[in-house]
Parts: structure tokens; C-alpha cells; sequence
């Protein structure tokens, strides 16, 4: 290979060569794999583009021995949480350029490292921050970090609700953030019914624009409008979910998630538990009133003696009813 010799002051070839190494700084011994070249002109050692590697080696080794977060934590801190330099920095209640100081080898004082350390092991914690401080960072960085740290909550609580929503975005492929609250509203509706409990305990807000499960908004809501990217969700690949589940929101998909966001939205518009818990209110009004999961199987019982939905082939009867009535809506 050819790299610049520091040495004859000019582009060589060279070997390249790894060594384990002790230096000694302030008193403390650092041990690392040192990468270097040796040039077959001169025959001496150079570093050229390794130089910047070792540099930050020895650092990150020396920040270990005084108990100090290390460049590597700190860049798992900001992909962990979808933040930038200069957001977290701010966040934090740092100068706005002191994480980026971190990161071009600058140590930090004891104070800030064990901040960063409880925050980079606490996600909560971080949370409060965030929240904190959000109208000092732009809002798309306060709601991707936000929905980050929602996804590492869910995943550590081994939420159902995720599950189910990780699940159905997989199957579907390519869903928004408004379908996919309605498609876990009407897997909901019917679990009770088919699996004989529910798949999962958490309860939906009567929202303007229908049920809405807060946890999953705030976990997505940086996508808007747009389609959800499965490959960015932070997933725990042991889904607890088990076969006849599996199945079961299979089928869900198959009669709800045929349908757009927009009628999905008045489809779920016409179901008597998001109406009775917005009763009194008018249509626009904000509310977070939660939707009784009683209130839902009284539903879905009537429903299904209704239309006689006895297997999930019959659940097409009535997704197409309330398909036809949402679109005359529309």
C-alpha cells in the first residue's frame, strides 16, 4: 500500500503493522493496540491516517482508568437517544458546543461524565430532560429523540402494545403513523373475542382524529404524515408474541389494514366506544379521555351477534360496512 511517510516527506509504500503497547501518563499505565506503517524506504515507523486512531485510543483508555465516559459512550448516548452534538449539549443544559469539544478529545470534568453516564443507563431520566428543555431545540429533533426514547422504554417494559405495533408494521410494510393507530384500535376491538383476553391491557384516548394509543404516538410521531421505516424502530427481535397471536393480528390485517389511513380514521369514527368517550364534546375539542376496554367488549358482543361473526372470515362483513358508511362520510 502507499501511504505519506512522515519521515522521507512523501507517498511510499509501506506495511502495515498492529502492536499491543504500554505508555505512561499522569502516573497511570495505558495499555492499547497501537496501528502503525513502517516504510520500505526508511525503514521507520509512521502513523499517517492512524494517527487520529491512536490519538483516540490512548484517550478512551485514559478516560476509563479515571472513571470518565469515553468518546464511544458518548456516540452510543447520541444514537441511542436520535440526537445530534449540539441538541444534547443543549438538552443537558451544556455550552452548545461542549459535547462536540467531548468528541474531538476534550475530557470532560466528573460532573458532566456522570451526567452523561446516568442518562446513557436511564432512559427516563433523559426523558425529563428532553422534555425540559424542548423548546430550546427544534421540534423534529425534540419529537425523533422523543420517539427513540419511547422505543427504548416500550422494548425494556416488553410492551405488548409495541409488539403488536412492531408486528403489524413488519406484515404490512408500508403504513403511517394515523393507520397504525387504528389497526391496533381494531385489534384490540376483537381480541377479547377471538383470543379470549385482551392483547394487551393498554387503553386508547378518544383524540380528534380517533383512538390513539399515547405510547405509540409519541414513539412515532416524527414521521407525520409519512410512511413508518421498520428498519429504524428499535426492536426487540424475541416478540412476545406467541402463534395464535401472531395469527390473530394476521387476520387483522387482512380485513382493517386493506384500507387507508383516512378511512380508517372514519371507520373507527363510527364505533360506539370511541363515541361514547367523546361524549359531550365537540368535534374538534382536545381530550385525553380513555377508552373502556368494558365499553369495548359490550361493543364488539353486539357487533358480532350483529353480523354473526362466529370465525375471522366473517369479520369482512362487517369491515366492509363500516367501510361503505366511512366513505359516504368522506
Amino acid at each position: 500500500m502507499k501511504k505519506f511517510c512522515e519521515n522521507c516527506l512523501k507517498e511510499v509504500n509501506c506495511k502495515y503493522y498492529e502492536k499491543e503497547k504500554e505508555i505512561l501518563i499522569d502516573n497511570k499505565k495505558i495499555k492499547y493496540l497501537e496501528k502503525y506503517y513502517i516504510c520500505d524506504e526508511c525503514n521507520n515507523k509512521f502513523y499517517d491516517d492512524l494517527h487520529d486512531y491512536n490519538v483516540h485510543i490512548v484517550n478512551n483508555e485514559l478516560r476509563k482508568l479515571n472513571d470518565i465516559i469515553t468518546i464511544d459512550e458518548i456516540k452510543e448516548i447520541m444514537k441511542k437517544y436520535n440526537i445530534g452534538k449540539k441538541p444534547l449539549s443543549i438538552v443537558l443544559g451544556l455550552g452548545e458546543i461542549t459535547i462536540t469539544r467531548y468528541l474531538d478529545g476534550r475530557n470532560p470534568n466528573k460532573e458532566n461524565s456522570d451526567l452523561l453516564k446516568n442518562i446513557n443507563n436511564n432512559p427516563l431520566l433523559y426523558e425529563m430532560f428532553l422534555i425540559t428543555n424542548k423548546d430550546k431545540i427544534t421540534d423534529i429533533a425534540f419529537k425523533k429523540s422523543l420517539g427513540k426514547t419511547k422505543q427504548l422504554e416500550l422494548v425494556k417494559e416488553k410492551s405488548k402494545l409495541y409488539d403488536s405495533t412492531l408486528y403489524i408494521i413488519k406484515k404490512m410494510g408500508e403504513i403511517t403513523p394515523l393507520a397504525i393507530q387504528k389497526i391496533l384500535y381494531f385489534a384490540q376491538c376483537f381480541s377479547n373475542y377471538f383470543l379470549n383476553k385482551n392483547l394487551f391491557e393498554d387503553l386508547a384516548e378518544a383524540w380528534v382524529f380517533g383512538p390513539v394509543y399515547k405510547e405509540i404516538y409519541d414513539s412515532l410521531s416524527y414521521y407525520k404524515y409519512d410512511k413508518i421505516n421498520y428498519d429504524e424502530l428499535l426492536k426487540d427481535y424475541n416478540y412476545n408474541l406467541n402463534i395464535e397471536e401472531e395469527k390473530y393480528l394476521d387476520e387483522i390485517i387482512k380485513y382493517f389494514g386493506c384500507y387507508s389511513a383516512k378511512i380508517l380514521k372514519e371507520m373507527s369514527h363510527l364505533t360506539e366506544p370511541w363515541l361514547e368517550a367523546r361524549k359531550g364534546l365537540n368535534e374538534n375539542d382536545y381530550s385525553k379521555r380513555k377508552i373502556d376496554l368494558n365499553s369495548i367488549n359490550d361493543y364488539v358482543n353486539k357487533i358480532c351477534r350483529e353480523y354473526n361473526i362466529k370465525t375471522y372470515l366473517d369479520l369482512n362483513k362487517y369491515s366492509e360496512s363500516l367501510f361503505k358508511e366511512a366513505r359516504n362520510k368522506i
